[in-house]
C-alpha cells in the first residue's frame, strides 16, 4: 500500500510591510502552506496546531518580534521561531539566543539564504536552491524594485476559495474546463465587458481579451492583500470575492477551487450579478 503524501508544512510569516509579506508569500507559497500576519497581536491570532514555523520581523510597531517569541514560548513552548531584521545587532543575538531563536537573518532576505535556512529547518518539502531567477521581471504593486515578480507568468498560488482543506490542485483538465464554463457564462450577463480565468499561478486560463496577460499577476497580488486584511476583520471564512470600482468600470474577483475569474463590468449593478451568479455555481 503507497504511503500517503506528507502534507506541507506551514509558516507564518509576521511583518508590518504589505511589501515584504507579498514577497515572501511569492516565493514560499509554490512549496509552504503561507499564513501572513502584519502584526504580533495578528500572528497570536493566527496560530494554529498546523503551524510549523514562525518567521517574524523584529522591529514593528506595537508588539515587537522578541516580544511575540516571548508569548510564543508560553503558548507553544517548542514552537521553531526565526527572526528578520535590517540590522543584526549582537543584543538581539543575545535576546534570541536566550529565547531559543533558530537564527537572525539579514533583510531583504536572498532566496540563497532563506531556502537553505528553511530546508534545514522544515526538511525536504523546501529546496535547498530556492527558485530559479526570472528572465524578466516586473515589480507587483506596493512591492519594492529588488522584490519584482514575474508580470507575465507570477510563480506565487492564488489563494483557494475552498479554503485550506480542499485541494490545491484539482484532477488534470478538471480546472480548464471549469474555468472555460465560468467565463463562457460570465460573458453573457448583463453589463460584463471582459471574462478571464487564472490558474493558482496567474497564469491564464482562456483567452483574456481586453484585460490582458499581466492581470493575472495583478490579481495575485489583490487576493494576497485581502488575505493579509482578513484577520483585521475577525474572519476565518475563505475570500468569496473582491471588487474594484474605477469610474467608468468595476473589477470583480472571485476565486474557485484552483483557479480565479477576473470580470470586467461597466456598473456596480453588474459586479453584483457577476457574485451572485458565480456563488450560484460555487455552493
Amino acid at each position: 500500500m503507497p504511503a500517503a503524501p506528507s502534507r506541507r508544512p506551514t509558516i507564518l510569516i509576521v511583518d508590518d510591510s504589505p511589501g515584504v509579506l507579498q514577497n515572501l508569500s511569492y516565493l514560499l507559497s509554490p512549496h509552504l502552506n503561507v499564513v501572513l500576519a502584519d502584526s504580533g497581536a495578528h500572528a497570536l491570532a493566527a496560530l494554529t496546531p498546523e503551524t510549523s514555523l514562525v518567521l517574524t520581523d523584529v522591529r514593528m510597531p506595537g508588539m515587537s518580534g522578541v516580544e511575540l517569541t516571548r508569548q510564543l514560548r508560553r503558548r507553544a513552548p517548542g514552537l521553531p521561531v526565526a527572526f528578520m531584521t535590517g540590522i543584526v545587532e549582537a543584543d538581539l543575538r543575545a535576546e534570541a539566543e536566550a529565547l531559543d531563536v533558530l537564527d537572525v537573518l539579514r533583510k531583504p532576505l536572498r532566496p540563497g539564504v532563506l531556502f537553505p535556512a528553511l530546508q534545514g529547518w522544515l526538511g525536504q518539502q523546501v529546496p535547498a536552491a530556492g527558485p530559479p531567477a526570472p528572465a524578466h521581471t516586473a515589480p507587483a504593486p506596493g512591492a519594492q524594485a529588488d522584490r519584482a515578480a514575474p508580470a507575465e507568468r507570477p510563480a506565487a498560488p492564488l489563494p483557494d476559495a475552498a479554503g485550506a482543506d480542499s485541494p490545491r490542485h484539482p484532477p488534470p483538465g478538471q480546472v480548464p474546463q471549469q474555468a472555460q464554463m465560468f467565463v463562457a457564462g460570465l460573458r453573457v450577463l448583463p453589463g460584463v465587458t471582459a471574462a478571464c480565468a487564472f490558474d493558482l499561478q496567474g497564469v491564464a486560463l482562456t483567452p483574456t481579451g481586453a484585460l490582458g496577460a499581466q492581470v493575472g499577476a495583478y490579481v495575485r497580488f489583490l487576493l494576497t492583500a485581502a488575505q493579509t486584511l482578513a484577520p483585521h476583520l475577525g474572519s476565518q471564512a475563505p475570500l468569496k470575492a473582491a471588487q474594484l470600482e474605477f469610474q467608468d468600470r468595476v473589477l470583480v474577483v472571485c476565486p474557485f477551487p484552483g483557479g480565479v475569474a477576473a470580470v470586467l463590468v461597466r456598473d456596480t449593478p453588474g459586479a453584483s450579478g457577476v457574485k451572485a451568479w458565480m456563488r450560484g455555481r460555487l455552493t
